[in-house]
């Protein structure tokens, strides 16, 4: 009777674990889905807009340098706008936030599509990056509140899959649309997508659990400071293409926004309630994560700018054909993202993460050398550029859940913020930074006279020394990433720690 007893109480037990386990899977893809869904929403939308900006001058009856800000003024309201939603999300509950600022962002995109001039649609821009900077602010710590530790990598593989297939799609979409359609179909397309992710995460998402206090306020001081501050040094740094380095408005610009940071960081540091806890930033591995984040985002938005210049200035090839051949970039992304998450069963964070950051640093390496020849063939292109899309996938996922471990549930949102953020503000700066160097040694020819370059040994010279330049900054993510220190492997045991 008694080893009856015993089997009985066994097979009780294995039972309630399974359904435990089928519990917390089936809310680990509902998080997934949702959030995926709202993500890809925002995504499309911003990499739609590159290929409408002529339908959009015409319409509009602007300028190229007004219709710049359509774009402009998303990129800044948004990344300004990381850390200040952050902290709010951890203070009044992420899943409550991230759907409001969805409601926004899918309201303010019918209200886009019926504006009736430039700058009305320029303020409506301003306000959509802001609503969906609660989308980007959210999406990871939602799911590192839903997803066991031993699955969270995998989790964030498939959500970077899907937006990678969001950036990717977002520009042969914009193209179709405007082909077929009109520029305004781009934002009536997100009203009945952005309505299913809000009622669908209203009835998905869980509530989840905050550790607030009666005595828990904003940091009002700290958002002004870094909200304008940020705002200023992208400013400045996404004017150098129109005006120059040298322009007193960009030295002026950068001078003003650096200075709003570093007085951002010292009243950080006295105030008892920081909007960044500064010590979140500076912990041994988080630490070097965030700065191996800021270097990958630098090489990995400058490389797809540098192949496409190369592509049309050198090869003299049509800009059909430069967009294309990085789309192996992008393919092996989305490959290798979701593959990490079988990987880190064996493999930690810090092994995943820098063999990724290792072949980007192969991959751009050997871009800078096929570059210094006369010419690149497209078979070996592809092959780096396929090399540099592995490794990006490879490192991202588990660099991300590395952040993110052991991070209290009431900071999640900031400490993805701050990713976010040298994300956005890296992929800023690696762009100025590719177009300048090339710009350079252009001379006089400018970017636009692609004949009277193609064949010039010194504009070749330009390509290598900016590439070099991108490898450079793969090799410093590959550094921070080593340095981080930790286990080389994941134990089981290991795995299953809470975090």
């Amino acid at each position: 009777m008694s080893s009856s007893a015993e089997t009985a109480s066994t097979h009780g037990e294995t039972l309630t674990t399974l359904d435990d386990d089928r519990e917390v899977r089936r809310r680990c893809r509902q998080a997934l889905g949702v959030t995926t869904l709202g993500l890809m929403l925002v995504l499309i939308n911003a990499t739609s807009l590159n290929v409408a900006l002529p339908a959009m001058s015409a319409s509009f009856g602007v300028s190229a340098a007004t219709a710049d800000w359509f774009l402009v003024a998303f990129m800044l309201s948004n990344t300004a706008f990381i850390l200040v939603f952050g902290r709010i999300s951890d203070i009044l509950g992420r899943r409550n936030i991230y759907l409001v600022g969805l409601a926004c962002f899918t309201v303010i995109s019918l209200l886009c599509a019926i504006a009736p001039n430039a700058p009305v649609f320029i303020v409506l821009r301003v306000l959509q990056g802001i609503a969906a900077a609660t989308t980007v602010t959210n999406t990871t710590p939602i799911l590192a509140d839903v997803f066991p530790p031993d699955r969270l990598v995998q989790g964030m593989g498939l959500n970077l899959t899907a937006a990678a297939v969001g950036s990717t799609i977002g520009p042969a979409l914009g193209g179709l649309m405007i082909t077929f359609v009109d520029w305004r179909a781009l934002f009536l397309v997100n009203v009945p997508f952005g309505i299913a992710a809000v009622v669908l995460g209203a009835r998905m998402l869980p509530s989840g659990s905050r550790s607030r206090t009666e005595r828990e306020r904003f940091d009002v001081g700290g958002a002004v400071l870094s909200t304008l501050g940020l705002a200023a040094v992208l400013y400045g740094i996404n004017r150098v293409g129109v005006w120059g380095g040298g322009d007193p408005r960009v030295l002026g610009a950068l001078a003003v926004g650096a200075l709003l940071l570093v007085v951002f960081v010292l009243f950080e540091r006295r105030t008892s309630v920081p909007l960044l806890d500064l010590q979140l930033v500076r912990r041994p591995g988080r630490a070097q994560a965030y700065g191996a984040v800021f270097f990958n985002s630098f090489c990995r938005a400058g490389v797809v700018v540098l192949v496409g210049l190369h592509q049309q200035m050198v090869e003299q090839r049509s800009a059909a054909v430069a967009g294309v051949v990085v789309l192996p970039l992008a393919l092996l992304m989305m490959v290798f993202s979701p593959i990490c998450g079988w990987l880190s069963k064996r493999w930690s964070a810090r092994s995943l993460s820098s063999l990724g950051a290792l072949l980007v640093l192969v991959g751009l390496v050997g871009l800078a050398a096929q570059m210094a020849g006369p010419h690149l063939p497209v078979g070996p292109l592809l092959c780096w550029l396929g090399l540099v899309g592995a490794g990006i996938g490879l490192f991202t996922a588990p660099n991300t859940a590395s952040i993110m471990a052991g991070v209290g549930s009431n900071q999640r949102a900031v400490a993805n913020g701050v990713r976010s953020m040298l994300y956005n503000s890296a992929q800023a700066v690696g762009t100025v930074v590719t177009l300048l160097i090339v710009t350079t040694w252009l001379g006089s020819s400018g970017i636009t006279s692609y004949a009277a370059v193609a064949g010039d040994s010194a504009v070749r010279l330009g390509f290598v020394v900016a590439m070099a330049t991108l490898a450079a900054s793969a090799l410093a993510a590959l550094v921070l990433s080593l340095l981080r220190g930790g286990s080389w492997t994941t134990t089981p045991e290991r795995s299953r720690e809470v975090s």
